[in-house]
């Protein structure tokens, strides 16, 4: 592929350090040299701004991937040996399409060649081209957003209903998480018809009564969409949404390092700043910290698999008088993290799925978590 043809280079010398910034230690830094010396095959993970927000319910989000970058080349870098390009901006076509196919085609190169790709929006309907790039294969989605960007019926695509095209398009999703959700914002009956599509809702309080609780949703997810919508207007303030409840930035920050932790993570996207919207560049700091604490996490992960490995993994097995065949639990010796085992009788096969301790602590009290329901009904819908 001729990336070339899809991507505008990076001109760092259009960005300037912050007088506080170590330059010897700055991620800019690394990023320039990486840029002179590093291939694109050899890097682990890459950045692409997407400079496109015509479907927008409000526009602005265009001029983000430059402001995040202000901020995030002054942080410091993660290691002196991160193989992590920036590789510019997309390129946008003359109409949205053309630009949802050109970052199909992006994804899906760096998809096959197993490079991570970070997106530095833009509005957050890019989440569906980003979505076209796994039409061979089944993926799961995660949404970090304050509403369900959902409307069943809707005609043309925007910022706000993006998941009814995903939704309808894509019928190799297999799963998907909406973190963040608030209530007052989604109307009963819509919240019901997409829990009885293929979602499951983590309500604000819900994270942050138990944020660890989310790790297991993100480490089964292939695309990550976060939304700066979902953190509070008086630590975002470039966003048009605007509410005084969210996400803390803490919170934002911790959500996006489990992102970047998780094992089988491909696309992360970041959308919806506004910077004509900005305060003191508050939002464009916080979103560069957001993206930093994505990086981080991804640079430190561990790749787990109970099943190619089992002798790094304790097993529990919990004999259960609602179902025929008992549960099967793993647990990582060295990381303390959790799976469950999920036998499909439609087609005699074992799947193994990310959950957490709290699903087997109540197997252990005879309760079959719903996380084992959820995967277990989506699989034999998938046999039909």
């Amino acid at each position: 592929m001729n990336l070339e043809l899809y991507l505008d280079p990076v001109d760092f010398t259009g960005f300037a350090l912050p007088k506080w910034a170590q330059k010897k230690y700055a991620l800019k830094t690394l990023l320039e040299k990486n840029q002179e010396k590093l291939p694109v095959q050899k890097a682990k993970i890459v950045l692409i701004g997407v400079e496109e927000d015509r479907n927008a319910i409000s526009r602005g989000s265009a001029a983000s991937p430059d402001k995040i970058r202000e901020q995030l080349y002054g942080l410091n870098r993660i290691a002196s040996r991160h193989k992590i390009l920036d590789l510019g901006n997309l390129k946008v076509g003359k109409n949205v399409n053309d630009t949802y196919f050109a970052l199909k085609d992006v994804c899906q190169y760096f998809l096959e060649s197993g490079i991570t790709v970070v997106i530095l929006g833009g509005s957050q309907d890019l989440t569906f081209g980003i979505s076209k790039a796994f039409e061979d294969q089944y993926f799961n989605l995660i949404t970090i957003d304050p509403k369900l960007d959902f409307q069943k019926g809707s005609k043309t695509i925007d910022s706000e209903n993006y998941l009814s095209y995903i939704f309808e398009k894509r019928p190799n999703l297999f799963s998907h998480v909406a973190l963040g959700h608030q209530n007052y914002f989604t109307d009963a009956l819509e919240l019901s018809q997409l829990t009885d599509l293929t979602s499951s809702i983590k309500r604000l309080g819900e994270i942050r009564y138990n944020m660890a609780e989310i790790e297991p949703y993100m480490r089964a997810a292939d695309i990550c969409s976060f939304d700066l919508n979902a953190v509070r207007e008086i630590e975002a303030p470039g966003q048009y949404f605007g509410s005084p409840n969210g996400l803390y930035a803490e919170e934002a920050c911790q959500i996006a390092h489990y992102a970047g932790m998780a094992d089988q993570m491909k696309v992360a996207g970041f959308f919806n700043l506004v910077p004509a919207l900005d305060r003191n560049q508050l939002s464009s700091k916080l979103m560069a910290q957001i993206v930093w604490h994505f990086l981080e996490g991804f640079y430190f992960k561990v790749v787990e698999d109970p099943e190619n490995k089992p002798h790094e993994f304790s097993e529990f097995i919990i004999e259960m008088d609602d179902i025929d065949l008992p549960l099967t639990f793993y647990q990582s010796r060295k990381t303390g993290r959790w799976w469950m085992k999920v036998y499909n009788q439609n087609d005699d096969s074992d799947h193994v799925f990310p959950c957490s301790q709290e699903d087997y602590d109540l197997a252990a009290r005879y309760e079959i978590p719903d996380r084992w329901w959820r995967n277990i009904r989506k699989l034999n819908q998938l046999a039909k």
